[in-house]
């Protein structure tokens, strides 16, 4: 199994060791439902509050008029997101959607003073949650700058295994229901361009593919590739 990468799009946490102090936060909190696809908020809007996913999934992601879309991160349970409009006085600079029925929590900024006065580690959880955001979005800036096509998709693949994959007997298996246009997305990508890569991935008996999972079959030689093996890298570009 991979090591947890903090530079993965995927974003997991658990609460162990901060029960108290998210019980803080969440007793000044309001809960609603978001079904699947409900825009949770919009790019250009202020807000006041920021949000944590008490059950379901989230993406965070950038939208253009012309329809494309690049996503920034996918959130599951037990996360904050919509921080960084909610404390720096500034628009969202990206959009909140969730990929499924989700419960929300929505957290207003005027009440943070008080449960930090009560629970002096909230501003500790708060800003390891968004450092961690941080990194991600300069690793993903690194990755579009400085790495081919190929080499991205098999970093993404090893940050997701890290992240949600499942050991199992054939090798993890990511069952998070990523599609291609997903992956696309997230490393900058055509559709297609993914599909190929993917293709050449299975052919040189990295992965398997089966509708909506992804089974890692040979951890170490896709690590590799992630790593910039260069000789690898060129072997699956030829072929």
């Amino acid at each position: 199994m991979f090591e947890s990468i903090p530079n993965s799009p995927y974003v997991v946490w658990d609460p162990k060791g901060f029960e108290e102090e998210l019980s803080g936060l969440l007793a000044v909190s309001t809960t609603k439902t978001y079904q699947e696809r409900k825009l949770v908020y919009l790019q250009g809007e202020k807000s006041d509050a920021f949000f944590f996913i008490r059950k379901g999934r989230v993406k965070i992601s950038i939208l253009k008029e012309d329809g494309s879309e690049k996503i920034i991160r996918i959130q599951e349970g037990n996360t904050f997101f919509g921080e960084y409009a909610a404390f720096d006085g500034h628009p969202h600079f990206a959009s909140a959607i969730a990929l499924e029925e989700s419960r929300i929590s929505r957290i207003p900024v005027s009440s943070v003073e008080s449960v930090i006065k009560a629970h002096p580690r909230v501003a500790f959880l708060i800003i390891n949650r968004i450092i961690r955001k941080f990194r991600s979005l300069a690793f993903q800036l690194e990755d579009l700058t400085f790495l081919d096509a190929q080499t991205r998709i098999a970093r993404m693949l090893v940050s997701l295994a890290a992240e949600v994959g499942e050991q199992g007997t054939q090798g993890i298996t990511i069952k998070k229901g990523i599609t291609h246009e997903d992956l696309a997305n997230l490393t900058g990508l055509s559709r297609v361009r993914v599909t190929t890569i993917l293709n050449n991935f299975e052919r040189a008996d990295m992965i398997r593919k089966k509708r909506a999972v992804l089974t890692i079959i040979d951890p170490t030689k896709l690590r590799n590739l992630a790593d910039g093996a260069g000789a690898l890298g060129q072997q699956l570009a030829e072929g």
